[in-house]
């Protein structure tokens, strides 16, 4: 028969165990070892197409993320983020017609930009949807280069290795 002191005693031993075992959990660091076993470099192109720019930022910030996470697991990065559709708008410096409650937003995804223009990642804008927005090439931010077509550069980077990473 279980007394009450051995109930007490066999749950705080279960509570140890737990707490053991989940900072052993907590403690292993995450990596990706086994996809990128063999490999020097890793080519990607994330292709934008989502109008929204908190989501964009967010998006950006991931990138980010991707290629200090690389360069950690000592795999070199060489990554391409092409702009399509009404997303161009959000990479002009004056942000003409981007409203109020979305300034802000703009505004983090465009420094998002810098840090990754600064780290090498390659930023591009779609020129089919520059042209439908009236967004000339000198109106973008710096760090953006216009592309004649978005997509005929996701292909072509594709062409040349590099793994597409849609985000609608």
């Amino acid at each position: 028969m279980r007394t009450p002191r051995t109930i007490a005693c066999l749950q705080l031993f279960a509570a140890l165990t737990l707490a053991l075992w989940l900072g052993q959990a907590a403690a292993a660091p995450l990596n990706d070892h086994a996809a990128l076993s063999g490999l020097s470099s890793a080519k990607g192109v994330f292709l934008i197409d989502v109008n929204n720019p908190g989501r964009v930022g967010h998006v950006l910030k991931v990138v980010g993320m991707t290629e200090k996470g690389l360069q950690e697991q000592h795999v070199k990065p060489h990554l391409v983020v092409v702009f399509v559709g009404p997303d161009v708008a959000f990479l002009t410096r004056d942000r003409r017609g981007i409203g109020y409650m979305d300034q802000r937003a703009v505004a983090g995804l465009q420094h998002e930009i810098g840090q990754l223009h600064k780290a090498g990642v390659t930023i591009q804008a779609c020129g089919i949807a520059m042209k439908g927005m009236d967004i000339k090439p000198d109106m973008l931010i710096s760090g953006v280069q216009a592309v004649g077509n978005g997509y005929i550069s996701a292909i072509g980077y594709q062409a040349k290795g590099y793994s597409l990473v849609p985000v609608y």
